[in-house]
């Protein structure tokens, strides 16, 4: 695979801000908001604003059944599953440890492309900085959650950690899948795997909660929503497959080390949290990681 360009790390980038600002808005949306109409409100308002671009650029949705075929899997195992799994298991166990598990996020996807995508191999020097990106993500969280790995205690706390690690799983594979789907426009694919998303997530969160809830909600939690799916959802999405496209899976998993210290300093910046020194300490080991992961293309594998 050739070098990866500027273009490229600019699309990382932007996606780390998309993807990190959600923590940001999903903290408004979720006081009056519940979770299951946060998720569904993120991808109705995703799937309103790519809709909406789709009529405006003349495209079309895709017409055939295997496409759509395809687009519902990216929507089932890109969002519902690991939204779902991850939420649960976050009711029992820390966000810190959360963020751990999901930071499996990239060697999953490692092993994956490695036997789906071609071009995509596993060599010395980018196992050893992903493993080095996984410590950076571990500092940033607090080693107190690789403790609560070891020492969680009970049913739930258990089956909690494999539902973030199913969730982490699912991400994987959501990586994978969206390189692999077949070709067609940008916002075609984008908007497609954001109505099914949209339409299935709408139907879970009514199932759980009366719509009517939605009456109560404060203006704040409502924008929060807004913005959940108008930046974390609907444009990040157009910027992964436009990356995934451009770069392919295991470049894109990176932002898996990269959106919890982004999402740590939104904190800081926005709402006043603490701010701790192993955060800045992390993310230098996790930029150390990711240059030791790129180290093949410009020395070869």
């Amino acid at each position: 695979m050739p070098a990866h360009r500027l273009s490229h790390w600019l699309l990382l980038t932007c996606l780390v801000i998309l993807w990190g600002s959600a923590f940001a808005f999903a903290k408004i949306a979720v006081e009056t908001v519940a979770p299951e109409w946060t998720m569904a409100g993120r991808l109705l308002t995703g799937a309103a604003l790519l809709l909406t671009c789709l009529l405006v650029a003349g495209t079309r949705l895709p017409r055939n059944g295997r496409a759509w075929g395809w687009l519902i899997a990216l929507a089932l195992v890109g969002n519902i599953a690991p939204f779902f799994t991850i939420s649960w298991g976050q009711q029992h166990i820390s966000s810190a440890l959360a963020g751990i598990l999901i930071g499996f996020t990239p060697l999953a996807t490692l092993l994956i492309a490695r036997a789906f995508v071609p071009g995509e191999f596993i060599t010395p020097f980018r196992l050893a900085g992903f493993i080095v990106g996984f410590a950076g993500l571990a500092i940033v969280v607090g080693p107190g959650a690789l403790l609560d790995v070891v020492t969680a205690s009970g049913g739930d706390a258990r089956l909690a950690q494999g539902a973030v690690l199913a969730g982490a799983f699912f991400f994987a594979c959501n990586n994978v899948m969206a390189r692999l789907v077949p070709d067609m426009p940008l916002l075609a694919k984008s908007s497609g795997v954001m109505l099914a998303g949209a339409l299935m997530g709408t139907v879970i969160a009514s199932t759980m909660t009366p719509p009517t809830a939605l009456l109560e909600a404060s203006a704040a939690s409502l924008l929060g929503v807004a913005g959940l799916g108008i930046f974390s959802t609907g444009l990040a999405a157009i910027v992964f497959f436009r990356l995934i496209d451009r770069a392919g899976p295991t470049f894109v998993s990176l932002t898996n080390y990269l959106v919890p210290v982004f999402a740590a300093l939104t904190g800081y910046l926005v709402f006043g949290e603490e701010l701790r020194a192993g955060v800045l300490g992390g993310f230098a080991l996790i930029l150390a990681g990711i240059a030791l992961s790129e180290w093949r293309h410009n020395n070869g594998r």
